[in-house]
């Protein structure tokens, strides 16, 4: 594992969230958790990101994360030495979902930040996860920390990103797409056809929602430990 690792949050996450996962990684990569700037540009994400790194560089992206890796690989697919997509997805966003990632966007510069952020927990961890302090404390956290300007500038960011099932087929280096169990956010089926359709390995991980990363940080950590040791010396 000598390529550096740049895992990549999720909306309404900060870098800490991918804290529990690089201390179990095994063994442990150098490791780089970039937070974003309120831009509403994947493309521009990307370039801001590829500024601060070197040139191989293995991408972990959940969720809009995953997202921000697909632009990095198209940006610059020579240095990217790995990929993973953690309950992330190749498409673009339906019309339908563009009109509403625009309403929460303006909500959210209205003084709704919050109030949006609450209406969906529920729908974001496994239902057994629901009761457990440390990730509604977490959660808490991570929204005061990345706020509404972030969250407003992202979700315009998402609506306006393009398919990239072509881009993630083509890249012939090692990628991995890794589904919870249960995810009310982008389907779990979904993701596995995705990685069969793109010739990318796929791996299910119980007991967690869309929130992976912050459920089952060991599980998660051990999946992608033993891909990276699949391709590193």
């Amino acid at each position: 594992m000598n390529a550096l690792w740049v895992f990549l949050h999720g909306i309404n996450n900060t870098p800490g969230v991918w804290d529990p996962v690089v201390a179990n990684m095994s063994p442990k990569p150098p490791v780089k958790t970039p937070e974003y700037p309120a831009v509403t540009c994947i493309e521009d994400i990307a370039d801001l990101l590829w500024e601060q790194l070197p040139d191989a560089c293995v991408l972990v992206g959940h969720s809009f994360g995953g997202y921000v890796a697909l632009g990095m690989l198209a940006k610059s697919p020579e240095r990217v030495a790995g990929i993973a997509l953690v309950n992330s997805h190749t498409r673009e966003d339906s019309e339908g979902a563009r009109e509403l990632r625009e309403k929460s966007a303006t909500a959210a510069e209205s003084g709704k930040y919050t109030k949006l952020v609450e209406a969906v927990s529920d729908r974001v961890y496994h239902p057994d996860n629901l009761g457990r302090l440390d990730l509604s404390q977490q959660r808490e956290a991570d929204t005061r920390d990345y706020g509404p300007v972030r969250f407003s500038a992202h979700q315009r960011a998402c609506a306006a990103r393009p398919d990239r099932e072509a881009l993630f087929s083509s890249y012939s280096g090692p990628k991995i797409v890794v589904a919870s169990e249960v995810d009310l956010v982008i389907d779990p089926e979904d993701q596995r056809v995705m990685a069969q359709k793109c010739g990318a390995s796929f791996k299910s991980i119980s007991g967690a929602g869309h929130m992976l990363p912050a459920e089952q940080p060991v599980r998660l950590a051990e999946q992608l430990s033993n891909w990276g040791r699949s391709f590193s010396s």
